[in-house]
């Protein structure tokens, strides 16, 4: 059967009506059941669910947010996915829900406000309600107590609408006073209304705002998806499509602020099962038209939310939920600390099931929220199509409703089981006592909005309260809000910052050093305490206080950063804070220390190593004001130190000349000394001399092309070693195109080594030879599997190779099956390649899935029953499929694993099936040797070395060949499964072997 590559795109699912239910049979029996009050629906045994409010009291809810009276607002982006009106005309709204008589549910139902643009999230604010409006964002108030909004004014504008699944997202009101938001994608150019002024740029970048003021930050990296959470300490969480979890390293403004930073991703992944982690859904296996692999993975994260509140069982506590919307689910993350920073892992219990998940394909979880009675709320937007049109195949997209389900919504309250008591919070009518004393309340529901309450009314009598809660209160939370809510109020003394600065709490000491940073440099009380701190027991201290020594400005400060510096090296994150503190004066001062120890002399652990590049890099950011240290660093750069330290310099001043493209006359000591290094030693040292003296614009003489000619007859000499020859392979990237094409092209060939052709793949693909195309396409049948994939997508996404590619596939070089291309890379050819090549390409590929049987798969698909027996499935599977795949414990080793195709749909495993040719994954596509004595041996590449070749056939047959003995080795371009399985067996057949290879019982 044919099995796919797995691509880093993102792709949501559109439901494809097949019999609902059906999936609920293959959920293992356990712990996990289906609640009672919602059907459907299964989640952790201690809690339960029900249904709180529904259509048509709340149509396409996609956030939720509770005032400080218990007046729940929901956020209806009713315009998703192209505009609800005629000609796209936005629709979105809010809606207010308030509970009258105290019983937990919402009696009063009003719209409040109508008419907006694709509203993604709303957050109460002081009299009135922030609301997330592409391209504004908007604060509208009530202001004649009817429940519906009166008063409208734009606070923001300039948000990008573009794709719809691409928002900005995610109201948060944060520790810092703050009103965060998540880019979502889009991105923008941003103007106040109330702070007129230059634009604020957003592109790659989340932000933040101050409602009164106007007041504009970009405040990090953004993840790119809809989801922005906190844990109580203020530690960020975002989410992507792929990548369900990520999480903010370090913020924006503090890699900025050191204009030589590293140019690394400062918000990423951080869970332990997978950056497309596998996922369990229960909902029936819908057709995916694009990117049918990552069924059963992580497609359309989105929704996040935290559970912070102390009704829940303890090992609930501090859990992130991620929504999934196409697999119809809600994941859960246990978080946990990693040094100075954070990995997300499944609980125990969930290692194969969800946190909560539903069998209802229209179960879009868009949104959690926790409420003031502590439980949790859930949003469900009801879509019956989730899917972007943009992302749809035009013929599927002309079958569907795509807005079916819009008059439809859900929002559900989680609760431990047995239930909460309903709470009437009415925080507004509490005196500025009663708020001080809910800022240490258990749940931060209650300690968020209270603060907020302190930050907008500001009470005088407050003051003295909150100091003496932030120096006496045993509830380290509620110190931690008392300083925060100071700060806020602009009631905060240097004296409440020193006593926070010694606090017995990790936690609060961690944050006082980032409320300390708008008093450093001129409070120099404060200076030795955050020196201190620079060597705290507590790793998330040391990290933060790296980051706040750059504010102290002192010879201390650089002491002891270059002390945290070295004692944190084997941290990255850590030694990345300490950058971020650097002055342009300080990587000489860290490397006249580091180049002296004997540790680099005789060789370094791999964090030490890393030192040297991240110095030798900001060295030459920094080299046109200081050319000086740069050239000491490189006359340094010598045979008391180890070749790997000496590589590790090199090549960190080439990535910081690449940045900042000095114009530096290179001393001539210095030149020779970089031509000495580059004429002997590792072919690592050879590229990184050599790369560098291009840089300062140094011309190759004699020498280099000397060094250049033997590594390619080094790299094409079958009798070294391998490891000797790849290593002659990575010199050829510093000659010319012209001098080491052929050589790389003939390393391509079919008696190549994998190791090989994979070290001359990279190294081509980077010199980019005028004829790569040819070259690609010449070698192709005998790419190894591990090079086709990626040669595939380098013909299908590079304009200059198409011409290429096509000839290729007219001619019948290359066949449309072999390429495997998922949907991008085939809208790559259609859409956004040359008028000619996209021309030729709509003879082989549409935006559905390509087939050479299409018309069989068309009338099969039409024939199989909605359900299959998997018992008499099993007789099929062992009769004509045990002897090459594996399922549900039969069969053998060969072709693809089908154990992990309970999430498949019954189309995408027929075609499959079906036409095996379809698209397949490099991994499995046959091979042909042919040997000295004439014979042909057909297999699946199952590993080789210099002394012989490997194929293994049906029924796990292994054929060892001696190299001796192989004239050739050449794909067939096909699959080893044999075409036309469906010969003899009827329909139902097929959908038992369907049933079977699924699991369904």
């Amino acid at each position: 059967m044919a099995a796919r590559i797995l691509s880093r795109r993102s792709s949501v699912v559109v439901p494809a009506g097949l019999a609902a239910g059906l999936l609920l049979q293959l959920v293992p029996a356990g712990a996990w059941r289906a609640t009672a009050d919602v059907p459907g629906i299964r989640l952790d045994p201690r809690l339960e669910i029900s249904r709180w409010v529904a259509e048509p009291d709340v149509v396409d809810p996609v956030g939720l947010a509770f005032d400080a009276a218990g007046v729940a607002y929901v956020a209806e982006c009713r315009d998703y996915p192209n505009g609800a009106g005629p000609g796209g005309a936005t629709q979105s709204s809010v809606r207010r829900l308030e509970d009258v008589d105290g019983d937990g549910r919402p009696e009063r139902v009003t719209q409040f406000a109508t008419g907006l643009s694709y509203v993604t999230s709303v957050l109460p604010w002081r009299d009135g309600l922030l609301v997330l409006a592409p391209p504004q964002i908007l604060f509208l108030r009530d202001t004649d107590g009817d429940g519906r909004a009166d008063s409208r004014e734009v606070l923001i504008e300039g948000l990008t609408r573009g794709v719809s699944d691409s928002l900005a997202n995610t109201l948060r009101y944060h520790l810092d006073g703050r009103v965060h938001v998540a880019n979502g994608g889009n991105g923008g150019r941003l103007l106040s209304r109330r702070r007129p002024g230059e634009a604020v740029n957003i592109e790659g970048s989340d932000f933040a705002f101050n409602p009164d003021t106007g007041e504009i930050w970009v405040t990090a990296q953004t993840g790119g998806g809809f989801g922005l959470v906190s844990d109580e300490w203020g530690r960020w969480f975002t989410t992507y499509n792929i990548n369900h979890i990520q999480h903010r390293f370090l913020s924006r403004p503090a890699s900025l602020r050191n204009g030589a930073f590293p140019n690394i991703p400062i918000t990423g992944g951080i869970s332990d099962h997978g950056d497309m982690a596998e996922i369990f859904p229960i909902s029936v296996p819908a057709t995916r038209p694009n990117h049918p692999e990552q069924a059963g993975h992580f497609s359309a994260a989105g929704g996040m939310g935290v559970c912070l509140s102390s009704a829940f069982p303890e090992d609930l506590q501090a859990s992130v939920f991620v929504g999934d919307v196409v697999a119809n689910l809600v994941h859960r993350d246990l978080i946990a600390r990693e040094g100075p920073v954070f990995r997300a892992t499944r609980a125990p219990e969930e290692s194969a099931s969800e946190f909560l998940a539903s069998s209802d394909p229209a179960f879009r979880p868009v949104a959690i929220e926790a409420g003031p009675d502590g439980a949790l709320y859930l949003a469900d937007m009801q879509r019956d199509v989730i899917e972007h049109p943009d992302y749809i195949p035009a013929k599927v997209r002309e079958t569907m409703n795509l807005r079916a389900g819009d008059d439809r919504g859900r929002l559900y309250r989680i609760t431990p089981k047995g239930g909460l008591r309903p709470v009437q919070s009415r925080l507004d009518r509490m005196t500025p006592a009663e708020l001080v004393e809910r800022l240490g309340h258990p749940d931060q529901w209650w300690r968020l909005n209270a603060q907020r309450l302190l930050q907008e009314r500001k009470p005088a009598s407050a003051i003295p309260l909150l100091k003496d809660m932030a120096s006496t209160d045993g509830r380290p939370l509620a110190r931690l809000h008392a300083l925060w809510t100071l700060r806020a109020m602009g009631a905060l003394a240097v004296k409440d910052v020193a006593r926070g600065l010694t606090d017995g709490h990790p936690g609060v000491r961690e944050n006082c050093l980032q409320i300390a940073e708008s008093l450093l440099p001129e409070a120099s009380d404060l200076h030795p305490l955050v020196v201190r701190l620079a060597q705290d027991a507590d790793p998330r201290v040391r990290f933060q206080a790296a980051q706040t020594l750059g504010f102290v400005g002192t010879d201390l400060a650089s002491g002891t950063l270059r002390e945290l510096y070295r004692n944190d090296a084997e941290s990255a994150w850590s030694r990345r804070a300490a950058l971020t503190s650097m002055q342009p004066s300080t990587p000489r001062l860290f490397l006249m220390r580091f180049l002296l120890e004997s540790g680099f002399r005789f060789g370094a652990s791999p964090g030490r190593i890393q030192i040297l590049r991240e110095l030798g890099e900001m060295m030459a950011v920094n080299a046109p004001g200081r050319a000086d240290d740069l050239f000491w660093l490189l006359d340094h750069v010598d045979a008391t130190l180890a070749v790997e330290a000496r590589v590790a310099v090199l090549q960190g001043v080439e990535a910081g000349l690449a940045r900042s493209a000095p114009r530096i006359r290179l001393p001539e000591s210095t030149r020779g000394h970089l031509a000495r290094l580059a004429s002997g030693g590792s072919p690592n040292e050879l590229i990184a001399a050599w790369r560098l003296l291009v840089r300062f614009q140094v011309a190759p003489g004699a020498t280099f092309e000397r060094a250049v000619s033997a590594a390619a007859r080094g790299a094409l000499d079958p009798a070294r070693p391998v490891a000797a020859r790849v290593g002659d392979i990575s010199v050829l990237e510093v000659g010319s195109p012209a001098q080491v094409a052929v050589p790389l092209s003939d390393l391509l060939g079919d008696s190549q080594l994998p190791d090989i052709q994979t070290a001359a793949f990279d190294v081509l693909q980077r010199v980019n030879p005028a004829d790569l195309g040819s070259i690609l396409v010449r070698q192709w049948p005998s790419l190894w599997p591990g090079v086709r994939g990626r040669a595939a997508a380098l013909l299908a996404e590079r304009k200059d190779l198409h011409e290429a590619l096509m000839g290729a596939v007219e001619a019948g070089t290359i066949r449309p099956g072999e390429l495997n291309l998922d949907l991008e890379q085939r809208r790559r050819l259609l859409r956004s390649a040359a008028p000619p090549i996209r021309e030729r390409a709509a003879k082989f590929w549409s935006d559905e899935e390509y087939s050479n049987r299409k018309a069989i798969v068309a009338d099969l698909l039409g024939k199989v029953p909605a359900h299959g027996d998997a018992a008499r499935g099993r007789k099929v599977f062992e009769e004509a499929c045990s002897r090459c795949h594996k399922a549900g414990g039969v069969g053998m080793n060969v072709g693809p694993d089908l154990a992990g195709s309970a999430h498949r749909s019954v189309e995408d495993l027929l075609s499959n099936i079906l036409d095996p040719n379809m698209a397949m994954n490099p991994a499995f596509v046959a091979y042909a040797v042919e040997q000295t004595e004439g014979e042909t041996v057909i297999g699946l590449l199952a590993g080789q070395n210099p002394d012989s070749v490997v194929l293994v056939q049906a029924s796990e047959q292994r054929v060892v060949i001696p190299r001796a003995k192989v004239k050739s080795i050449r794909s067939t371009g096909q699959s080893l499964m044999p075409e036309g399985l469906e010969s003899g067996r009827s329909p139902q057949d097929l959908r038992d072997l369907i049933a079977f290879i699924r699991g369904e019982r």
